[in-house]
């Protein structure tokens, strides 16, 4: 029986398998595997391509910013509705709901490119943990990123979703150190990323993956060694009953741009939205998600 208080998250019934909140719990990330289809990915490469090549040709609010070998598309999402059906797309949704007790908010959607450039001898790929834009001292939890496991139950108000629009080999893209995302201990100054003690690991990722991680995970992006720039989109979510962390979403001045469930996706709300009432109804009628 599916018990949906507006206050409350007691015997709340997960949208996650028992065996993914275990590896969620255990290692700080899930993969998803092709959320999305060769087609939307083709087309989105090409206005994506189109919006670096020609900036001016972005629509408003879409923000360009990019140099030699890096550029990022903010507020994608605005700019053409086939990004924002990343950021509501079902078969991850699903996840990021149970991960956030069916109460999640997008705050912040990029599309970031990054090409191959010069790498000078002993430079190191850098690790780091969202902050929020604040950093708590040591011993002290942020509230902004948190992470907690209890009683069959997760709660991880600060997630991250990558959908990779290129395939991405072996040691290249995403790295994460698994299960930093439950340390209170800082990395130490004298490890780096390949150290024996806890070393980052990549993942190889087909164009329409996802990667799920939860924020507080220690995380970065290897060295691109591919000829074809890497393009992920990025979608960050919080905890939709309180947290605010982007005072920009929605912006309302361009709110035609995007769709109802777009809109509710971006805006504060305490109870549960009415898209996650939706994908918890067809996960009780036992329907696909799409």
């Amino acid at each position: 029986m599916l018990i949906r208080g507006e206050d409350s998250a007691i015997n709340l019934p997960s949208t996650l398998t028992e065996e993914e909140k275990w590896h969620y719990d255990l290692f700080g990330y899930l993969v998803l595997r092709q959320v999305v289809l060769p087609t939307e990915v083709n087309q989105m490469l090409e206005i994506a391509n189109e919006w670096f090549a020609q900036p001016e040709t972005a629509p408003e609010p879409v923000n360009v910013t990019q140099n030699e070998y890096s550029g990022v598309l903010n507020n994608v999402q605005y700019g053409d509705r086939i990004f924002e059906r990343l950021s509501l797309n079902e078969k991850v949704l699903r996840v990021v709901m149970g991960l956030m007790w069916n109460r999640p908010r997008l705050f912040n959607c990029a599309l970031v490119l990054q090409k191959q450039r010069p790498v000078a001898e002993g430079e190191k790929e850098k690790l780091h943990r969202d902050t929020s834009g604040f950093e708590f001292p040591d011993g002290f939890q942020n509230p902004h990123n948190d992470y907690q496991a209890g009683n069959g139950q997760i709660y991880s108000n600060y997630v991250n979703t990558a959908i990779t629009l290129v395939d991405v080999p072996i040691d290249n893209g995403f790295m994460c150190i698994p299960g930093t995302h439950k340390s209170r201990i800082k990395l130490p100054t004298t490890l780096d990323i390949d150290n024996e003690w806890a070393p980052a690991i990549t993942f190889e990722l087909k164009a329409g993956d996802c990667l799920v991680f939860s924020s507080r995970l220690m995380h970065g992006a290897k060295f691109w060694k591919v000829d074809d720039p890497r393009r992920v989109v990025f979608n960050r979510y919080q905890f939709s009953f309180y947290f605010n962390e982007n005072y920009n979403l929605p912006i309302e001045a361009h709110r035609d741009r995007i769709s109802v469930d777009q809109y509710e996706l971006e805006s504060i709300q305490r109870s549960e939205k009415g898209f996650a009432k939706r994908i918890l109804k067809k996960l009780e009628d036992g329907e696909e998600l799409c």
